[in-house]
């Protein structure tokens, strides 16, 4: 080998030390450490996961409360004493009830308080009468009570009747219509008053019967005929009413023969309460017999 191959292999060794120091600061090997680094620190994890399971230890302390179970084993023996006591007093009670049966038979032989009833009862029969009332009471709330009069358009003082009729035995009767006094009768009335709600004054009523009449409203076919007046100066309701000849007659063939509260079971009687409650009112007239008529022999 002559001088100059020499010089080349130097130099071209040089370059190689020279590229391969270029390359690796080009392409560093760090990398390849860290990963490894990555690789070598998995393992002390399963270290960390053992220590969990020393926890289960303290569950076993636990089990030591079951401890607590032993008292309740002693309760039971108590219970077996008082059996023995109980049987004691219930040999002294038969003895009792034998004493004590004939005693309570013996006072309810006695029975004088189931005489006392007896006596009570006739004091609640006695409101049974039901009286003849010329003029009903009406409550008109804070305004005052009023009354609902009966009047008679053709006489002189118009509360005494001018109304006859001639009876099937020959004699002549003064006509009369009142208000029953029953409690049934009276507060049938008051809720019908109060239903027309008039208020503001103390309103008092009036059924004034007529002997003629020309109204035309007033039909030759109809039996009863009535109508209203109110006045709201006065505070006064008036019902007019005006019976056929033959309703009195069937009204005094009725008394006759069963009294004055047979008149309430007369053929026309529903259009006769119909004719005073309705001017008060505008509806059906009350189921209850209010109204009431008698009669007088004059002849």
């Amino acid at each position: 080998m002559n001088k100059r191959t020499l010089i080349i292999v130097v130099v071209a060794l040089a370059a190689l030390v020279l590229l391969s120091q270029v390359l690796s600061a080009a392409f560093p090997v760090e990398p390849r450490y860290a990963s490894r680094l990555d690789e070598a620190t998995v393992p002390p994890r399963p270290t960390r996961t053992a220590t969990p399971t020393l926890t289960p230890v303290p569950p076993t302390m636990t089990p030591t409360a079951t401890a607590t179970r032993v008292p309740p084993t002693a309760t039971p023996a108590p219970p077996t004493r008082t059996p023995t006591a109980t049987p004691e007093p219930a040999t002294a009670t038969p003895t009792a009830t034998v004493t004590q049966t004939p005693t309570n038979t013996r006072v309810a032989t006695a029975a004088p308080p189931t005489a006392i009833p007896p006596t009570r009862v006739p004091p609640t029969a006695t409101p049974a009468p039901v009286t003849f009332l010329t003029s009903a009471p009406v409550d008109n709330g804070s305004w005052g009570t009023n009354q609902i009069y009966i009047r008679y358009d053709g006489s002189v003082d118009e509360i005494q009747s001018d109304i006859l009729v001639k009876g099937a035995d020959g004699g002549t009767y003064r006509a009369e219509m009142g208000f029953l006094s029953s409690s049934a009768a009276l507060t049938k009335i008051q809720e019908y008053w109060s239903y027309a709600q008039r208020g503001e004054a103390n309103w008092k009523g009036f059924v004034r019967l007529y002997d003629d009449v020309n109204w035309l409203t007033c039909s030759a076919q109809a039996n009863v005929c009535y109508q209203k007046d109110e006045n709201f100066g006065q505070a006064a309701v008036t019902s007019q009413i005006y019976l056929r000849p033959h309703v009195w007659e069937a009204l005094l063939k009725d008394f006759l023969a069963g009294g004055m509260m047979a008149t309430t079971g007369n053929g026309y009687y529903y259009e006769i309460q119909n004719a005073v409650f309705r001017p008060i009112i505008d509806i059906a007239p009350p189921s209850v017999p209010c109204v009431v008529f008698r009669f007088t022999r004059v002849s």
